[in-house]
């Protein structure tokens, strides 16, 4: 089961559908592209709509951070859950070659250089996938401190923004998951 990334949909709460749109707008132009016109304009909502959900622009910013920091990583990974930890860690992978979750997570981290709170989701989201990974290795038989390495070392190189100059094979992630499982 893969989750959705594009979170604008029917059926969610007016709230999280203009933190989605935040975004969106954020993964095509970083926070400085965030701003109220460009929100309405992507839901074709009104500003009024939005001063019901957030009492301002900055408000929104800070509830931005926080959606991401908190509630959808723990929705990525419920989706990634599975019984067998090596299908956990593909499930995972899978989830993070997404374009739309990679770009997302470019932009956090790019704002989180500015702001504090934004830096704080960024952390709590990465404290949150370092467990995860590290109890699939754990759940391999690993011991506490070699399955802590694996997932320092699964998730850096998922984090990192370093393209090579050349094409890495579709084979890579499954490649390097052997390597550390």
């Amino acid at each position: 089961m893969r989750p959705v990334l594009r979170e604008s949909v029917p059926s969610q709460r007016p709230r999280d559908q203009w933190l989605s749109a935040g975004q969106e707008l954020l993964r095509r132009g970083g926070v400085k592209a965030v701003k109220l016109g460009a929100l309405t304009a992507e839901l074709g909502l009104t500003t009024g709509s939005f001063y019901h959900h957030f009492d301002g622009m900055a408000a929104f910013l800070d509830e931005l951070a926080r959606f991401y920091g908190a509630d959808q990583v723990v929705a990525i990974l419920a989706a990634a859950e599975a019984d067998d930890p090596v299908e956990r860690l593909r499930n995972l992978v899978r989830v993070s070659r997404h374009d739309a979750r990679a770009a997302l997570d470019v932009a956090m981290r790019d704002w989180a250089g500015s702001n504090d709170l934004a830096a704080s989701a960024v952390r709590d989201a990465d404290e949150q996938l370092l467990r995860f990974v590290e109890r699939a290795f754990r759940d391999l038989g690993h011991d506490r401190a070699a399955a802590r390495v694996r997932a320092l070392t699964l998730v850096s190189v998922g984090v990192a923004r370093v393209i090579p100059p050349w094409r890495l094979p579709r084979t890579t992630a499954e490649q390097i998951l052997e390597i550390l499982t």
